[in-house]
């Protein structure tokens, strides 16, 4: 891979004139109309574009564009599959989403990290591990609570219903079905 960095001649635009056109992107205008529009302003701005220019800096903007889509989805999802238990679901997605962008950085950058951006990645990568590893301590220590609180419902609904134990078996039962529910997933 080569190690030489993007340096869109859109990206030497101001800002606003920058987002005005990620804004043209998204909204179906041609490479070449935003070029010339672009290039209406050259005496303003010091920058004059030619359409190739900013077909290439499209092309690396709607795909950023269509994988921030697709992350958004996948942290939907993810926060769908976990609706009941500790409120641990968005930290997961936001990890895990993390995990994702660390490790295609990784991928896509192979040697053209710089040592101290690679250790950046990595120290983030750590991050991200130390995180999860959290999550899942506290999502194992509220379903040993759960657990705990169930058997004491329980022995107290056994002492109660000494008299009615079949009352007793439908209650635990219904008990067991409830801490199921809530340690699912």
């Amino acid at each position: 891979m080569s190690s030489r960095r993007k340096h869109s001649k859109v990206l030497q635009l101001p800002p606003e004139i920058v987002e005005a056109v990620n804004k043209k992107l998204t909204t179906g205008t041609t490479y070449r109309e935003i070029a010339d529009w672009i290039n209406q302003m050259a005496e303003d701005t010091g920058v004059e574009i030619s359409h190739m220019s900013v077909q290439r800096y499209g092309k690396d903007f709607l795909s950023r564009l269509e994988r921030l889509k697709v992350v958004n989805e996948q942290a939907k999802a993810i926060v769908e599959t976990h609706g009941e238990g500790p409120d641990t679901a968005l930290a997961e997605a936001a990890n895990k989403l993390a995990l994702q962008l660390v490790m295609e950085t990784l991928m896509t950058a192979q040697n053209t990290l710089e040592d101290e951006k690679l250790t950046n990645v990595m120290r983030a990568l750590t991050q991200l591990q130390r995180s999860s590893v959290a999550t899942e301590k506290l999502k194992f220590t509220f379903d040993k609570g759960i657990s705990k609180a169930i058997d004491q419902v329980k022995q107290q609904l056994q002492e109660e219903l000494k008299s009615d134990p079949d009352l007793y078996h439908r209650l635990a039962a219904i008990a067991d079905r409830i801490e199921s529910d809530l340690t699912a997933g």
